[in-house]
């Protein structure tokens, strides 16, 4: 028996290799059952009521799936065995059928009993953790379950329980995903271990490898942590189905997944849109083959084929299709007028890429109409009011989130911070414009700032208590510190903002812009419920304006070598991102999609900004150069120095001499 389980193992056979060595393997393991059965028969009709071989038969009446017969063998053992642990062994046969029968407190009680006579019995103590789990008992599973792992570490099917369960309960999700990986290394130790007993060379964990359930588990949790790390589990979820009868059409949610997460890690357009077109032939596949009565199954369907409309349609707007992406918001908002996500994309087109805030304003307050608990409409309520210049507008759109919604909501926090920091950096200008530098108003002036400055820091200090890698926190204290004359504290945070954005340790989704320490608000990349898609304005460039702002940090202590430096690293960053987005939305978008003639590529307004942002970069670096020469009295530096300002007048078509 146990040799014919061991050939009949589906990964052992699917190693061999060719169909022929495959149906070599699977008759040698019929022949090995064959012997076993005439064994047994022949046992059975020596000694009818011997136990041992009453379990045995029950054993294999489960595995052909005659539940009742087993039951009724496994009833009949247990009336004759003479000791404890036979007894045992015929509490857990009984076990076993009434599990599977779905019969599960009398299960529980049978595991009970199996395991009150012999407390070793390791696939006793299993069942009972599975039964455990079905009562969601959870502490007392999770204690069954370590008992069989403390006796067999490398049990797959404990370690995938365990996992179950952490995934499961809150607070729990890192220790669910150690379990899920530790069953991955087992599982790819076996497959070494096999590779090496058949000669065979390379990794053939994948091939090993036979249950997507896995992969997809842990793909579910990494999403919340790891993007790329959920796409590599899914796509081994995906390799795996389509090994299998039907290549995964039942679950076109995993190609949707896929696709989605393929954008936010930056993959090639070739393979989001790929993937994406695979969910979609998926998803229509199965509902074609559907009966055409509203079942549960194809309400499922249905909305997953909107969420892939509605991935495709943020995949529009990567590549710069923003009619495209507009006209496919605009069929999920017809037929469901609730998709709350879809119309706070209209509004983000309509107002960033059509300038059309009235459009703009009117989605967002249908989006507030469907669901005024939900912080992302007010939220971009308010970074919308910002862009306007209707600054008290914004500050009540981000203070009623945190009042009368989220308290906690970073965003509102960050938002509000920035608010603040605006407003003081607003009061300082004021105070430095007065002749009298020692007036009345030039004095209110700065203490309005000053206070305002310490708002700013207390929002920006409860978005650091809340998550302490958050980089626009960090980036506003620093601006904060930088506006009230702490330069060289600034400038330290600042490095570390950019280090921390670089390495990819916090999140990157808010960003406080300066130049000179001028604060600018961000415009706000709302997320999708299912994915969300990173953001490709300058405006929310982390590592650029951290570099930005570390530069005029070290020119306000002075250091213009390494301002100089700096500026120069961020224009390198400004040229390269910009190649980037031109290449991304360039050769394969207008290949797949303009069939029908729309451009595709970067708004004009964009185009604008980051024209906007390399000249004003180009300056900052032509006046550190020209204050170091100065300063050193190098000529070659201020003939770079000139050099800079002259490509900048020329730009400008302003004429120099030419001397």
């Amino acid at each position: 028996l146990n040799e014919a389980k061991r050939r009949f193992d589906l990964r052992i056979s699917r190693d061999a290799g060719d169909p022929e060595k495959t149906g070599q393997v699977m008759e040698e393991a019929g022949e090995c059952l064959r012997r076993a059965m005439g064994c047994l028969q022949r046992a059975y009709e020596l000694q009818p009521d011997n136990a041992a071989t009453l379990i045995f038969l029950a054993d294999r009446l489960i595995a052909k799936g005659d539940i009742r017969g087993a039951q009724a063998l496994a009833e009949r053992a247990l009336a004759t065995a003479d000791t404890m642990a036979i007894q045992a062994e015929a509490h857990f046969q009984v076990a076993r059928s009434l599990h599977a029968s779905k019969k599960f407190d009398q299960a529980f009680d049978a595991y009970t009993k199996c395991l009150s006579l012999n407390d070793k019995h390791t696939l006793g103590m299993y069942g009972l953790g599975q039964m455990q789990l079905q009562r969601t008992d959870m502490s007392s599973a999770e204690a069954t379950f370590q008992r069989v792992l403390e006796r067999n570490p490398k049990c797959v099917e404990v370690l995938r329980a365990l996992g179950y369960l952490h995934a499961r309960l809150p607070n729990t999700k890192a220790k669910a995903l150690e379990y899920y990986e530790r069953e991955m290394h087992v599982l790819a130790d076996e497959a070494a271990e096999h590779a090496r007993q058949t000669g065979k060379s390379g990794d053939h964990a994948m091939a090993w490898m036979d249950d997507a359930n896995l992969f997809l588990e842990a793909g579910l949790l990494y999403e919340a942590t790891n993007a790329r790390k959920a796409r590599k589990a899914y796509l081994a979820a995906s390799i795996i189905l389509q090994r299998q009868p039907g290549n995964g059409d039942h679950i076109p949610e995993l190609w949707n997944n896929l696709g989605a997460l393929s954008q936010l890690t930056g993959e090639s357009t070739e393979s989001v849109f790929s993937e994406l077109n695979a969910a979609a032939e998926k998803c229509a596949r199965v509902l074609g083959a559907r009966p055409k009565q509203r079942t549960n199954e194809v309400r499922r369907l249905e909305n997953t084929q909107r969420t892939i409309r509605y991935n495709v349609a943020r995949f529009y707007e990567t590549c710069g299709l923003w009619q495209k992406a507009e006209n496919l918001y605009q069929t999920i908002v017809a037929e469901i007028p609730a998709y709350t996500d879809a119309r706070l994309r209209l509004a983000h087109i309509a107002y960033f890429y059509r300038a059309n805030s009235r459009e703009a304003l009117a989605q967002i307050s249908q989006a507030i109409d469907v669901d005024a608990k939900r912080p992302a409409p007010w939220l971009m309520r308010g970074n919308i009011e910002l862009q306007r210049k209707n600054v008290q507008e914004a500050r009540r759109a981000f203070e009623h989130v945190l009042k009368d919604i989220a308290k906690h909501d970073v965003y509102a926090l960050c938002s509000l911070g920035n608010f603040y920091l605006a407003a003081g950096k607003s009061e300082s200008v004021r105070a430095s414009s007065e002749a009298n530098a020692s007036s009345p108003v030039a004095k209110k002036s700065r203490d309005l700032a000053q206070q305002n400055y310490k708002r700013a820091l207390e929002f920006f200090g409860k978005c650091l208590q809340l998550d302490a890698r958050c980089v626009a926190a960090a980036h506003g204290v620093a601006i904060a510190m930088g506006e009230r004359g702490f330069a060289n504290d600034a400038r330290r945070l600042f490095q570390e903002v950019r280090d921390a954005a670089t390495s990819g340790l916090g999140p990157l989704t808010l960003c406080t812009q300066s130049s000179d320490f001028v604060f600018k608000v961000p415009q706000p990349p709302i997320a999708s419920v299912q994915h969300s898609v990173d953001d490709m304005r300058v405006s929310s460039d982390v590592i650029l304006w951290a570099g930005v702002n570390t530069a005029h940090a070290c020119v306000e202590i002075g250091n213009y070598r390494q301002a100089i430096l700096v500026y120069e690293s961020c224009i390198k960053r400004l040229r390269e991102t910009t190649l980037a987005l031109e290449s991304q939305t360039g050769h394969f978008v207008v290949q797949a999609f303009d069939a029908h003639g729309e451009g595709a590529g970067v708004s004009e307004a964009e185009q604008a900004e980051r024209s906007k942002v390399a000249r004003d970069l180009q300056l900052y670096l032509a006046r550190a150069l020209y204050v170091q020469a100065k300063s050193s009295k190098d000529v070659k530096v201020m003939r770079m120095a000139l050099k800079e300002m002259r490509e900048l007048c020329e730009a400008a078509n302003v004429k120099l001499p030419s001397d």
